[in-house]
């Protein structure tokens, strides 16, 4: 009867470590979170001529970040490359210093984890050491908003990753966005 028992609880780890492989691999999009980027939200710095806003991003990816009606974080503009595809694309980043994360919105060209070309919106939120949330540093969440067939998804909609700190992702599907706890839920399929 122990015999049988472990083997059941094998069995179920063995399926269970398929689901998070699967999660782990399962973005439509390939999204490599540049170092520069990462050190960007750990050591952030907005510059002296950096505007007030309360948001950013745009459409189904967009994140208020008021606490309070008053509250406004610092937002400012870079050239920098903020998906690791080589390329550099006009980022808007804010700085909310309450919840300390970085958020980075940019619209261009990503690639599909197939490996054709896709555009659209990506937004991506890094959380910096101290953050109230307990996240390790480093670690946070990206978004794509996909049109049908963009990607091969078969929906349109939200989908994203959650990584760690070393920017490895913990979960990959479809995707909310969670403005209250400046987090990304994720909903994964099993693997087929």
């Amino acid at each position: 009867m122990l015999t049988k028992s472990v083997f059941i609880a094998v069995l179920c780890l063995g399926i269970l470590d398929v689901r998070v492989s699967h999660a782990a691999s399962g973005s439509p999009v390939t999204v490599t979170i540049p170092g520069a980027v990462v050190d960007k939200a750990k050591h952030p710095a907005p510059p002296a001529n950096a505007g007030k806003k309360k948001g950013i991003g745009n459409r189904a990816l967009a994140v208020g970040t008021a606490n309070t009606p008053d509250d406004d974080d610092s937002y400012w503009i870079e050239q920098i490359d903020v998906d690791g595809d080589g390329s550099v694309e006009e980022t808007n980043l804010l700085w909310d210093d309450e919840d300390k994360v970085l958020y980075l919105y940019a619209d261009g060209d990503f690639r599909c984890a197939n490996g054709k070309p896709a555009s659209g919106g990506m937004l991506i939120a890094i959380f910096a050491d101290g953050n109230p949330a307990k996240k390790p540093a480093g670690s946070g969440w990206y978004a794509v908003e996909l049109d049908a067939g963009e990607c091969a998804v078969k929906a349109a909609g939200v989908y994203g990753c959650r990584f760690d700190a070393k920017q490895q992702p913990t979960a990959c599907g479809v995707a909310t966005l969670d403005e209250k706890h400046d987090e990304l839920t994720v909903v994964t399929a099993a693997a087929d």
